[in-house]
């Protein structure tokens, strides 16, 4: 019972991340963005929950969010309380690559999505390559 609660506190909680991130995921970006967000029926558009195996502590799971607007994919990675945007974001099919600044060092991201999961690698210069598994917990209506 326990973790059905604690289930439904996490997805009320994401959806609620979800809800207000139009309004500050991209204030980082110079660039003058509309406040309103088309979000396209696209099975990479969404909330991905995420696993780094072998991560340093406090960066081995997340939330990544993935949005369409203009055309244009928009990435941001929240972790420890805090988000990060994406860099060059690339999508080829049901691909997607992108680029992080994770303290002051680059961090590139290469993960394919099939249906409601997903899995891939981060490679970093201190921590080498690592896998990322993960699943949608969030997909746009």
């Amino acid at each position: 019972m326990k973790n059905q609660a604690r289930k439904l506190i996490g997805l009320a909680l994401i959806a609620i991340a979800f809800i207000c991130m139009p309004n500050s995921v991209f204030a980082n970006y110079e660039e003058n963005i509309s406040s309103e967000y088309m979000i396209s029926k696209d099975d990479i558009v969404g909330g991905w929950q995420y696993i780094v195996e072998g991560a340093p502590e406090g960066y081995g799971t997340g939330l990544l969010m993935i949005v369409k607007q203009d055309g244009m994919y928009k990435v941001q990675v929240q972790i420890n309380g805090s988000a990060i945007n994406g860099d060059n974001v690339v999508v080829k099919g049901k691909k997607i690559t992108f680029n992080l600044n994770v303290e002051g060092e680059k961090v590139n991201v290469a993960l394919e999505m099939k249906g409601s999961k997903m899995s891939g690698t981060s490679n970093s210069p201190s921590n080498g390559t690592m896998n990322i598994s993960g699943e949608k917990i969030i997909s746009p209506q």
